[in-house]
């Protein structure tokens, strides 16, 4: 797998970190509209080629895949550019704005063959399977609990005036889409679709949603998922069944140490994870490529399908809209 990528923020840096720990996977250029940003991302991570002209960079040939981790907004537009260019994708969460666009994106990659994932590194990391491996242990799940809460200097920002892009609608940004997304992957790759789903926000005078509980509504038990950007807290995860609980230390896309509760018996699951949450997701990626395997591709794809439903849902019910909702 040979990337590049476009965007040049924080979590830029961590998906190059993550690259250069993992053999057959390198990163071939990087893209950003300022040329100071390219050149000294590229700098920083021994990247030999930088693009500030977006179509010169996926007409060049001789890489093979995308990472998008542009603001949200943008997300539909640089990923159906690059699948139309012939490129495989990774594209940073929330996948897009709206079910639609992920429809119309998915039709895009399958027919030209090519793979399209969504960056969500809770699910590929070894402690969520220690947690699907364990759940029979704590009999019929009765409540889950998830908590994503850090406070962002950018919240500073908002209070005394400046719209930054995780706080713009027109971005497509809220604590819903940059946070609690991390919650709605756990809770659903779990135990699939919900019934339903609702979404209770405290939101700015702009209408952006800087924290807020969605609620989603099993057969047998509810699912609480709390993510902040206007607060911090213990982050962490709870699922409680007849015979036990399992709690999880850290946040859903850390998932630190997994503890497994059953009668007076505490069993520490603690895999020594790679400090670098990325890793995992990209080896995983690069393995469905290497190995051709579509319907693992496919898999992952119709999960990120049933996310984005329910994250749709969730905003919309606390009246939370996105430009890209009038498309």
């Amino acid at each position: 797998m040979k990337i590049s990528t476009i965007g040049t923020g924080v979590i830029v840096e961590r998906f190059l970190n993550s690259v250069s720990r993992i053999d057959g996977v390198n990163v071939y250029a990087v893209y950003s509209r300022s040329e100071d940003k390219a050149l000294n991302l590229a700098n920083a991570h021994g990247v030999k080629r930088t693009y500030t002209d977006i179509h010169s960079m996926f007409s060049d040939d001789a890489y093979d895949t995308v990472y998008v981790a542009s603001p949200n907004s943008l997300h539909y537009d640089y990923v159906k550019l690059a699948l139309e260019h012939g490129k495989h994708v990774i594209c940073e969460k929330p996948f897009t704005s709206t079910l639609k666009e992920l429809e119309e994106l998915i039709a895009l990659s399958r027919k030209k063959n090519l793979f399209l994932f969504e960056a969500i590194t809770g699910i590929h990391l070894p402690h969520f399977k220690a947690v699907a491996e364990n759940l029979e242990n704590i009999g019929s799940v009765k409540v889950v609990q998830a908590t994503y809460s850090q406070y962002s200097s950018r919240y500073d920002k908002l209070k005394n005036g400046e719209i930054t892009n995780v706080f713009n609608l027109e971005f497509s940004g809220g604590a819903l889409a940059d946070l609690n997304i991390y919650n709605l992957h756990f809770v659903m790759k779990l135990f699939g679709a919900p019934n339903g789903i609702s979404y209770t926000a405290n939101k700015h005078e702009n209408g952006v949603d800087t924290s807020g509980v969605c609620v989603l509504d099993y057969d047998n038990f509810f699912a609480t998922c709390v993510g902040s950007k206007d607060t911090s807290s213990e982050n962490f995860i709870l699922i409680q069944g007849e015979k036990g609980f399992i709690h999880v230390k850290g946040a859903a896309n850390t998932m630190d140490v997994v503890e497994i509760h059953t009668d007076s018996e505490v069993e520490t699951v603690d895999l020594v994870q790679n400090e670098n949450n990325m890793v995992a997701e990209v080896e995983t990626f690069a393995k469905i490529m290497d190995e051709a395997d579509h319907e693992e591709s496919l898999r992952l794809l119709n999960h990120s399908l049933t996310v984005m439903k329910y994250f749709e849902a969730a905003r919309k019910s606390a009246g939370i809209f996105y430009p890209a909702d009038e498309k």
